[in-house]
């Protein structure tokens, strides 16, 4: 036992290796997770001082005049607390947790199916690779602790979920997971010796005695054995226990039973010198199980880690501006009109406005662009971007809850929460399956009894091992989990991972076109003097011009000529036409050219430039000024980067329709389906228009795909299989769809194309070889063609080929096709 006491309680702490944490400058140890976690708590929310408060001269805790909401479970309920994992709304609140001692996906589905019975909990939501919940809960009827309490109630720890916390948790399982598996395999060794030698040299005589050096074996192995069950082995009988005792058939249940009937089968069989014994095949066992379930491990960490990487970039303190003193504060604690300071590496901590100072951001993590981009004085800057220069003032808009990369990572754990349907059937099968293995096994116990009793224990016992419902638990959890990482990395957000079976498996695309093929806005393509100014002066009369304007066309004449400034005269808008002004003692103009041009000046060699400039699909502005037209200024709405990269890429997919259905005039539609080889373009349709010609291609049988932007892509978006939107589209267009790219490289999609129909594949892998092998291996064991040592082996080797197989999908192989950084090469 330790002398020291809970940090937290005061309690006497009786682990060797006791949890720790830093608090006040020192690694403070605690008697168990659960205080762990509430001191977590507290110094994450900024109470840190209750430990300082606590800390009197007596160094006793003055419980008597703590406040309530200081005290353990209570803690959790107190606003402060909740500000860093709770989120309100007008039908409750929503907390997401981390629960401990979850063993596989029966552990989940008993956790949802006891707090679903509580009054007040509205929701729950759980996911087995990062061992979340979601818990959605009215306050007026049931209070947060209340709920951890339930959980606690039957066996489980659960604690608000931080990925730093998570991490220290993840380690702290690898580290025992380790200490089990060595402890095993040295005990296991002394077994595994003697079995050996008994197979080439012992035996039973004449009569069924055995020699002495084996009787004395055989007790050496019955220790040995028993020393594995009673350390690495105790986490089955543990669990089980805890299963039974809430009438849960979890999937430890077999596996306790399976070593119990084979330990105590071989206890008799040493006690009356007489049959069999297992121990070899009890020490493989519980040693290939705790290997396969380190895999296990390490894969779900793995997956959670890379889904936790943006949730990380957030830093946990902020410089503050107060009375003239910066103040490290934490980010929790900023609210709207705070100021803070940023210095060159630092990562923005929450949604603000730059009052002081110029410098360039990589926004990355956000925008998915490689370059950084210059932001000066009364700029948005988003939370996750990193100053690259030189230190700024800004003034803080929004709470960290409410700033660009939490909602981001809130709105890629809601994708987690919708998965394939073929997903959803495997849970309900595993959720099943222990019931049937122990039904399987009573028969196979039956039948021997009455076929050959001595084939009894020997075929139970295999029947009970080979069996392998981890394998069909894990058959897709960590490859979805890895799949939405992936996808992250790629600046695609999954709103909706239910869609992922869908985008893998469509035949057709749709695209519209402003907005989505394209930027969206107009950009200045190329200027012809026709004056005697040069191209950069007329461009930057035009800026000139139309510095007051919101019109696409001015912003992006201000865009090409920046510096543009000017003192206008008599200025006049002329709605659809253009404006005048007087600059400089000049009368100007600047429009379309039948407003601009004086009719002398309308020359048919100026009428054929426009003409030509128009049949490439350019837009036309003309300046002209007293003496004449000055310049003839051609716009375009530029493809989106990577387009056509994308498109090439297709032509080997499994997507072999691709068509642009949009509003814009059908001419424009068709030059840009042209320049793009998109051979279906269809112009002028109204989006009840968009939304028949989907319908009939599902009635049709095709699969469809939908990228849109607008408002008015909305009921298409909603309609098609598949939809995918962008950061800088319209809030329903984002609402309706099933995914959101971050940046505007179409390069990026492709990729996710391919990843999409590689998880699709893994997964149905994983369940093929699930049900496969157990379908093949069940019967095999029950008939007596597979020894207990064999059944272990198959067990542990069939949940490991799922791990390993979903774990392709970490860095798995795309196209090589070029564009922007992402967030894991930025990290």
């Amino acid at each position: 036992m330790n002398d020291t006491p809970c940090f937290h309680c005061g309690l006497p702490i009786t682990e060797s290796h006791p949890p720790t944490l830093e608090v006040r400058g020192q690694q403070r140890p605690f008697c168990c997770p659960g205080c762990e976690a509430v001191c977590h708590a507290i110094v994450e929310s900024g109470n840190e001082d209750y430990y300082h408060y606590r800390e009197t001269p007596s160094r006793q805790v003055d419980t008597e005049h703590l406040p309530e909401w200081l005290k353990q479970l209570k803690l959790y309920d107190h606003p402060d607390i909740q500000r860093d994992f709770v989120t309100s709304n007008s039908d409750g609140k929503e907390a997401s947790l981390i629960l401990e001692e979850i063993r596989c996906a029966a552990c989940l589905w008993l956790n949802e199916r006891h707090l679903r019975q509580l009054d007040g909990v509205l929701d729950v939501d759980m996911d087995y690779t990062s061992q979340r919940v979601r818990v959605y809960w009215d306050p007026d009827k049931i209070q947060l602790s209340d709920i951890l309490k339930a959980i606690s109630d039957i066996g489980y720890i659960a604690h608000p979920y931080d990925p730093r916390h998570r991490e220290k948790l993840s380690e702290d399982q690898k580290h025992r997971s380790i200490q089990r598996i060595i402890f095993a395999a040295l005990f296991g060794m002394a077994v595994m010796n003697f079995s050996i030698a008994t197979y080439f040299m012992g035996g039973a005589d004449d009569n069924g005695h055995y020699p002495m050096w084996v009787n004395i074996g055989r007790w050496t192995s019955l220790f040995a054995s028993g020393m594995v069950l009673a350390y690495p082995g105790q986490t089955f009988f543990r669990d089980a226990w805890r299963d039974l005792k809430n009438r849960q058939m979890g999937m430890d249940v077999p596996v306790a039973l399976g070593l119990l009937v084979a330990w105590l089968g071989s206890f008799w069989s040493t006690w009356t010198q007489h049959g069999e014994v297992y121990f070899e095949s009890i020490v493989m066992f519980v040693l290939f199980l705790l290997i396969a379930r380190y895999t296990e491990l390490r894969a779900r960490i793995t997956a959670a880690t890379l889904l936790d990487q943006m949730a990380k970039v957030i830093p946990r303190t902020a410089n503050r501006l107060h009375e003239g003193e910066l103040q490290e504060v934490p980010v929790i604690e900023l609210q709207p009109g705070d100021r803070i300071q940023i210095l060159p590496g630092e990562t923005m901590p929450v949604d603000s406005i730059l009052q002081q100072g110029e410098s360039s951001f990589d926004e990355s993590l956000l925008t998915g662009e490689s370059l950084p981009v210059s932001r000066g004085p009364g700029a948005f800057v988003a939370s996750g971007a990193i100053n690259g220069d030189q230190s700024v003032i800004a003034e803080v808009e929004k709470t960290s809850n409410a700033s660009t990369l939490s909602q981001m990572n809130k709105m890629v754990d809601q994708g987690l929460r919708s998965r394939p349907h073929y997903v959803e059937l495997a849970d309900q099968i595993a959720g099943k399956f222990v019931a049937a293995i122990l039904l399987i096994a009573l028969a196979t116990l039956t039948f021997w009894l009455w076929r050959d009793p001595n084939q009894a224990l020997h075929n139970v016992i295999a029947v009970l091992i080979v069996t392998c419902p981890c394998a069909l638990a894990l058959a897709a959890p960590v490859a979805i989990t890895l799949s939405a990482a992936r996808l992250s990395s790629l600046n695609i957000l999954p709103l909706r991972m239910s869609a992922l079976e869908s985008l893998a498996t469509s035949d057709t695309l749709i695209f519209d076109k402003t907005g989505t093929l394209t930027e969206g806005y107009p950009t200045v393509k190329d200027v012809i003097p026709l004056g005697t100014d040069s191209e950069k002066e007329c461009l930057r009369i035009a800026a000139i011009l139309e510095q007051s304007s919101e019109h696409p066309f001015a912003k992006a004449l201000r865009a090409a000529s920046p510096k543009a400034t000017g003192n206008l005269q008599q200025l006049r808008n002329h709605p659809g036409k253009g404006l005048e002004a007087t600059y400089q003692g000049l009368s100007w103009k600047l429009g379309k050219p039948e407003f601009a041009l004086d009719p002398a000046a309308d020359t048919e060699a100026l009428q054929q430039k426009l003409a030509n400039i128009r049949a490439k699909g350019y837009s036309v502005l003309m300046l002209a000024n007293t003496n004449g037209p000055q310049a003839i200024i051609s716009l375009t709405d530029l493809p989106r980067e990577g387009t056509s990269d994308f498109l090439k890429h297709l032509q080997t997919s499994s997507i072999q329709r691709q068509v642009i259905l949009s509003g814009d005039h059908n001419d424009n539609v068709q030059r840009l389906a042209s320049s793009l080889g998109i051979t279906q373009a269809y112009g002028g349709l109204s989006p009840q228009d968009k939304l028949a010609w989907i319908q009939q291609q599902q009635d049709n049988g095709h699969r469809v795909i939908m990228i849109g932007d607008g408002i008015n892509d909305a009921p298409t978006l909603a309609a098609a299989d598949a939809s995918i939107s962008f950061a800088d589209a319209t809030h329903l267009a984002q609402a309706n769809s099933d995914f959101v790219m971050l940046g505007s490289d179409f390069r990026h999609l492709a990729k996710a194309f391919e990843l999409t129909q590689r998880t699709r594949r893994i997964i149905l892998q994983n369940l093929a070889w699930a049900i496969g092998y157990n379908l093949l291996a069940i019967p095999l064991a029950a008939m007596g063609y597979i020894p207990p040592w064999g059944a272990a082996i198959g067990m542990s080797l069939s949940s490991f080929i799922v791990v390993i197989n979903a774990m392709r999908l970490r860095t798995g192989h795309t196209s090589e096709i070029s564009g922007g950084k992402s967030i894991l090469q930025r990290n």
